[in-house]
């Protein structure tokens, strides 16, 4: 679609000032002819920003629940402003959900790759554990199907990963993308589709779960990935003995290498035991980094590779008891500076998936001491 200077998208969004502790509500008007915005504040019904060009944001970050950076502020979009707009952008940026199933969580970067490759966005991610109750109000629109009871067997095994997806026409493109219920089906008429190359030999082992309608889709995000931080939702998986925090940093996610970060821990020495997608604003990244001012040169540069896009907070644990994970995990994660990673241990996840000193993909602990406090400050305190 083509755009002229003065074609606008209008959004409803928020932003939280820190300062004064108040949610700022906000007309975001976005121009795609030149990927400038304009902020006008609703309740006191004045710019609050006037038409601007905002460096790395695109037509494709304008979507109902994504959160954008504006001049270091989290700007989150929460609603379209016009039917206008919910018409351009509500098809080619519509949401839809899928569970990947226990059997398929070890190779869980390898799916989330295909996820990327295929052309959608996760926008929401957390590994958790389901009971009965929580399954059977999940499946609430499939009573009846008769694999019901297999199904639930299987969920309540191991461990899940809800994902919330935004593409174009990404409920009925997901279902293509899947193929059928039945693996042993998917492998005759979809070869190529997840379940044929990832399904067991029933629908209750075909390694996902996926929304059947757009509906259902924004009733089973809901369900995971609640808008009102008091709803109850499953519980996480962290564990807090003998693991590590890792964050992989919003770059490398931006990037398309979220999968191959997981897949590389994962086929190392490691398991990933807990996992959750958070959006961190200034207050949030400079709570959890306090411990680096005025150790590291530029903890400003440090800290926006923290907040210029989601990040993916890990509870990293080793597969056996006896791995000191704190320590191994380090040398694995290499070199801070992904430059010098490069040239003197090439195999380290900084040396394969970083770009420089601050872009290196990921985050690990440094201290013994602080693998508690970051675990907890992910997965206690931000959690919901």
């Amino acid at each position: 679609m083509e755009y002229d200077y003065n074609d606008k998208l209008a959004f409803q969004a928020e932003w939280f000032d820190y300062d004064s502790a108040y949610q700022k509500k906000f007309i975001l008007n976005y121009y795609p002819s030149n990927n400038t915005l304009e902020l006008f504040d609703r309740e006191l019904n004045r710019m609050y920003l006037k038409r601007n060009k905002i460096d790395g944001l695109d037509l494709k970050d304008m979507f109902v629940g994504n959160t954008i950076r504006v001049y270091g502020r989290q700007v989150r979009i929460t609603d379209y402003l016009d039917c206008r707009t919910k018409q351009i952008i509500g098809k080619t940026k519509e949401h839809t959900f899928t569970l990947i199933k226990p059997n398929l969580i070890p190779k869980l970067g390898e799916v989330i790759t295909e996820i990327q490759r295929s052309g959608f966005q996760i926008c929401n991610m957390k590994m958790c554990n389901l009971t009965r109750k929580e399954v059977l109000d999940l499946h609430e629109p499939y009573k009846g199907d008769s694999y019901l009871p297999f199904i639930l067997e299987h969920l309540v095994s191991g461990s899940v990963v809800a994902l919330e997806l935004v593409g174009e026409n990404a409920v009925e493109k997901w279902l293509e993308v899947l193929g059928p219920d039945d693996p042993l089906e998917a492998k005759k008429t979809a070869p190529n589709s997840l379940r044929a190359l990832y399904g067991k030999d029933s629908k209750a082992l075909n390694g996902f779960h996926a929304s059947a309608d757009l509906p259902n889709a924004i009733r089973e995000a809901e369900f995971f990935f609640p808008k009102e931080k008091s709803k109850n939702v499953p519980e996480s998986t962290v564990l807090l003995q003998n693991t590590t925090c890792c964050v992989v940093k919003p770059h490398a996610i931006l990037e398309g290498k979220l999968g191959h970060v997981l897949s590389a821990i994962n086929e190392s020495h490691y398991k990933i035991t807990a996992l959750q997608m958070f959006y961190l604003n200034n207050a949030n990244a400079d709570e959890f980094l306090e411990v680096y001012k005025g150790v590291v040169s530029d903890y400003h540069a440090m800290l926006l590779s923290f907040i210029d896009g989601p990040c993916v907070a890990l509870e990293i644990a080793g597969k056996t008891r006896d791995l000191n994970v704190h320590s191994e995990f380090r040398m694995f994660c290499g070199p801070s500076d992904s430059d010098i990673a490069r040239q003197i241990r090439p195999a380290t996840l900084r040396a394969r998936f970083g770009c420089d000193k601050y872009k290196n993909a990921v985050h690990c602990t440094d201290l013994p001491e602080d693998t508690r406090l970051e675990l907890e400050y992910f997965f206690q305190i931000l959690k919901d």
